[in-house]
């Protein structure tokens, strides 16, 4: 069940993400779930499994946007380098710091992607609400989300 558990886990959470952001947002700002999911994934993960599943998660979310397609693959694929790099020193396995890990890392790929945007296509799509609000979200949904993988890596060997 190796490669169709991780196409399942894939297309779950796209269409969990693509629910929440439709129906559940809250002036306009909900959790990143693909964001949560990449960040577990890259910490339970082995490197090469947690590099692919982000890059294909920052694939998600170019188709779902409409400019500078790559972006976000670029940018979730460095922040699994950077989670293979911490992992070595610091302990990411406790939710305190799988929360300290989300508010820091939304920040840091909200940035890097208003860089991107500002230096490759001239365009502005950082919003203040999201991100004043987007780490908070994300920080909840992370350890909620690396619960999920851990008993989908526990019952059915998958991640």
């Amino acid at each position: 069940m190796g490669i169709i558990g991780d196409i399942l886990i894939y297309i779950l959470t796209g269409l969990v993400h693509w629910w929440w952001t439709a129906n559940l947002s809250v002036f306009g700002v909900s959790p990143n779930i693909v964001f949560s999911a990449a960040l577990s994934a890259a910490i339970i993960a082995r490197p090469a499994k947690a590099i692919s599943y982000c890059f294909l998660f920052g694939i998600y979310l170019d188709l779902l946007g409409s400019n500078l397609f790559g972006a976000y693959a670029l940018t979730y694929t460095l922040m699994a380098y950077g989670i293979y790099m911490m992992k070595r020193h610091l302990d990411l396995i406790g939710p305190f710091s799988q929360i300290i890990a989300a508010l820091a890392l939304t920040v840091v790929t909200m940035l890097f992607y208003q860089g991107l945007s500002l230096a490759l296509a001239k365009i502005n799509p950082l919003q203040l609400k999201a991100f004043l609000v987007e780490p908070f979200l994300n920080a909840i949904a992370v350890p909620i989300m690396f619960y999920f993988f851990v008993q989908l890596k526990r019952r059915f060997n998958l991640l």
